[in-house]
């Protein structure tokens, strides 16, 4: 994790700054002060006007993750500290996908309190005299606040906008997990579509576009990194197989318990016995096993969910060695793994 240093609370919550701004505020400063032309006043003003409109854009960039954190606090969210990095800033907080109305009202708190800020800087720069390039800093400002609050509104995580669009999601009926993943990849999407006009506009002679190169490929890694990744795997939630029998058995010698009973001849698995009857042999009742029925301990849940989505047949869980290790039944299966939703999206 980048280094930061305490900057101090506010309403609370502690806020820090990473050693980047070390770089980003002298960069900032020379580029307004490039700005400004030399007939609009004498040096020692155009250096104090330059020094102000820095620290208004670092104060714009906390005032945006302060409407996070102040907005969560009142909601009862615990706020563990406000960062601010190379790029704008992050809020550390606990609020997420499972309380989807809450993440959706503190991530529309940023865009707000930019939106907000960039209407008062074009209200300062409208008014105001101008002294030595202040005018332009203000509406520089006020551009900067606006293109800051309709980028985070895009629908992509880990944008606000992303944020608001799972939330949004989730209240609809999608499960969570889902919800997730949709907003990563939207994510990526958007992140990709800003590096291809960075590239597009470099390639036009547009040095303006530069910019949306590093910022998309900020945000593709960091969606890539958010996207739900199912690492469950069969033996998570299987259950242990009961001994196997074989298919010469009378039925009336299987156990009581209602579970598959595996059935194996020549010491090769060919079936299952999935219902009880009191008379007859197993060869009788048996359900026959097919390649498709059979998975490793390992195979990852996601796999097993779309056999079972799409056949509705009971599994069987092999070990490392080929020993009947577990049973998986349609009912075996955690809820975010059965739902309509994940089924269509299997299919």
């Amino acid at each position: 994790m980048t280094p930061t240093i305490p900057l101090g609370r506010v309403g609370g919550v502690p806020v820090r700054v990473g050693l980047s701004w070390l770089v980003v505020a002298p960069l900032v400063g020379v580029t307004l002060f490039a700005g400004i032309d030399p007939q609009q006043g004498d040096l020692a003003t155009r250096v104090l006007v330059t020094a102000g409109g820095t620290v208004a854009l670092f104060w714009s960039v906390l005032m945006h993750e302060l409407g996070h954190a102040l907005v969560a606090r009142r909601m009862g969210v615990e706020v563990r500290r406000v960062v601010m990095f190379f790029l704008g800033g992050y809020t550390e907080m606990a609020v997420g996908a499972s309380h989807p109305g809450r993440e959706a009202a503190v991530s529309l708190a940023g865009p707000a309190v930019s939106g907000s800020l960039g209407v008062g800087f074009w209200g300062l720069g409208a008014v105001l005299p101008e002294v030595a390039g202040s005018t332009r800093i203000l509406m520089l400002l006020a551009v900067v606040n606006g293109a800051v609050a309709v980028f985070n509104l895009l629908p992509g995580f880990p944008l606000d906008g992303g944020r608001i669009t799972r939330s949004l999601l989730a209240i609809g009926g999608m499960p969570p997990r889902r919800a997730e993943a949709v907003t990563a990849w939207l994510g990526i999407v958007v992140g990709g579509g800003l590096v291809a006009i960075g590239t597009a506009g470099q390639l036009l002679g547009r040095p303006r576009t530069l910019l949306a190169i590093p910022v998309g490929g900020v945000l593709v890694i960091l969606a890539w990194a958010a996207r739900p990744v199912d690492r469950r795997v069969a033996a998570d939630v299987m259950r242990p197989a009961p001994d196997p029998v074989s298919e010469v058995m009378a039925l009336a010698s299987l156990p009581d318990r209602a579970d598959p009973v595996p059935v194996v001849s020549s010491g090769r698995l060919v079936g299952l016995v999935i219902g009880r009857r009191a008379a007859g042999l197993v060869a009788e009742a048996m359900d026959p096993v097919l390649p498709g029925d059979v998975v490793t301990a390992t195979t990852p849940l996601v796999e097993v969910a779309e056999r079972i989505s799409r056949h509705r047949r009971t599994l069987v869980v092999i070990g490392e060695t080929g020993a009947i290790v577990g049973i998986i039944r349609p009912e075996d299966l955690p809820d975010d793994l059965l739902s309509p939703a994940h089924e269509n999206l299997m299919e």
